[in-house]
């Protein structure tokens, strides 16, 4: 139970009725989520999720106004209600965190498949590990069905619970992906991590962010919450991080000096040999065959076990997590990939990754989304006509914004004899595995895991992945065929 009275101290704040008897178990902010004896957090002006939460049995409201007529009592916090976050993340940790070792994963690409990795070496060596991110939770393994809501680094109070949740089932280690809009939005409050991974920086959200200077420095809102820092040494922005942080720093790269150093990667047929200095210790793993920007991203986890204090001698293999460079086997001999990569950077290390094995054409597939960063759009059509035989460029989320418009600024950085333009996104994953003959790769980008699309204000089931899987079930006769 938190105390109330530990709480506010050094709060500015007035309580409406009669406090004596209430015990405070958990905070929650969605009217949704509440249980009978729970805190309702009201940081909206609708009136309306108030009522619902009292209805399923909060019996306490904080808030930054007075509520008139409430039926329960209320704390009104006027100027304090970030600080209140602060001081749960304080109790929160002081109370079920200490024993709960956490890792923060920021970067502009591969956080999830970071945070998977990290997830996957902590489960070789036999310990309980939550892991947070784009996919969901997930406690060992198998995905916490709760109503969290569908965020890359959770909501603060959702991400309280799940700390909970990880102190009453004896889970020791959770690994989360922070986000820079997850970090400038206060999800995290200021609770410690034992380690902070700094992956990388690219251009993404900046039309959230206005520029990169603040991109970079919500990013960098990780760094007073971390007690040791692993940082990829190959990156100038990630370099800078660790200067300026004095705290112990774990340094990944594929240079000598390094504390952890991607040595070498060796093809064996569909299989790459991923070579490893951890320490000054060789290892290796084999992975199939997921490029040399997977090879960092393990060689990152690998930082972060040594953050922990956990050897890696021996690393058992490991998988991508789902929508990341994931194959869709198929009986036309082509090779299907799907993967998330929606920034110029994603992108090309998806399409160059391929091109050292790809025997014949490579088809790429995407889009971008719509109400976002318009400046990337054109980076990621010169990407696809860099790597790419054929760029089929269709709708990813177009939002607000008319499908034919987004396309029009994609194309102007792509050869013109390079590309197809179909803007309807089923269509165009069909037309490319109509087109690709045996030996082909098709590459269909932007959405991985995802499983709905954002057409103007409504929002649709959609899945890549069940696209081409329904392709293929139904036999279809392309041109390619045989004639039967």
């Amino acid at each position: 139970m938190y105390p109330i009275k530990e709480l506010l101290e050094g709060l500015e704040y007035k309580i409406f009725g009669d406090l004596n008897g209430i015990k405070v178990h958990r905070f929650i902010d969605h009217s949704k989520q509440i249980q009978l004896g729970d805190v309702f957090v009201w940081e909206s002006n609708n009136r309306t999720f108030v009522e619902e939460a009292i209805q399923r049995g909060a019996n306490l409201v904080i808030t930054q106004h007075y509520i008139p007529d409430c039926s329960v009592p209320q704390i009104v916090l006027p100027s304090d209600m970030f600080l209140l976050k602060d001081k749960i993340a304080y109790l929160t940790y002081k109370k079920y965190g200490q024993k709960i070792k956490t890792v923060g994963i920021t970067g502009t690409n591969g956080k999830t498949t970071v945070a998977s990795f990290i997830g996957q070496l902590l489960t070789q060596q036999q310990k309980s590990v939550c892991v947070i991110g784009t996919l969901g939770v997930y406690v060992n393994g198998e995905k916490l069905e709760r109503q969290f809501r569908n965020n890359t680094t959770l909501p603060f109070y959702d991400f309280i619970q799940v700390v909970r949740y990880c102190y009453d089932h004896d889970v020791e280690y959770i690994v989360l992906e922070a986000s820079s809009q997850g970090l400038l939005d206060n999800r995290l409050g200021s609770y410690p991590m034992d380690v902070a991974v700094f992956l990388n920086i690219g251009k993404d959200h900046l039309e959230f962010h206005g520029g990169m200077v603040p991109y970079k420095k919500s990013k960098e809102l990780l760094i007073p919450l971390a007690r040791k820092l692993v940082v990829n040494n190959n990156d100038e922005w990630c370099r800078s991080v660790a200067q300026k942080a004095y705290i112990p720093t774990i340094r990944f790269g594929n240079q000598e000096g390094n504390d952890v150093i991607f040595s070498n990667e060796k093809y064996l047929n569909e299989e790459v040999k991923y070579e490893y200095e951890v320490n000054g210790k060789e290892t290796s793993v084999l992975m199939r065959n997921s490029g040399y920007h997977n090879g960092m991203n393990l060689a990152a986890a690998l930082g972060a076990m040594l953050g922990l204090g956990l050897p890696c001698d021996v690393i058992y293999p490991v998988n991508l997590p789902a929508g990341r460079l994931q194959r869709v086997p198929n009986n036309k001999g082509i090779e299907v990939l799907i993967d998330y990569a929606h920034t110029p950077d994603a992108l090309e290390a998806c399409l160059s990754s391929i091109t050292v094995y790809a025997k014949k054409n490579i088809f790429v597939v995407f889009g971008c989304g719509g109400n976002r960063d318009k400046q990337k759009r054109k980076w990621m059509g010169e990407v696809a006509s860099k790597y790419a035989t054929k760029a089929i460029i269709t709708s990813d989320n177009p939002r607000n914004e008319e499908p034919e418009a987004i396309i029009a600024d994609i194309i102007q950085g792509i050869d013109p004899s390079k590309v197809m333009v179909e803007a309807n996104r089923r269509n165009a994953i069909r037309l490319a595995l109509a087109t690709a003959q045996e030996g082909d790769v098709v590459l269909i980008a932007g959405k991985g895991h995802e499983k709905e699309q954002i057409i103007k204000e409504v929002v649709l089931p959609f899945s890549d992945l069940e696209v081409v899987q329904s392709y293929f079930d139904e036999g279809v006769i392309t041109k390619n065929d045989p004639v039967a």
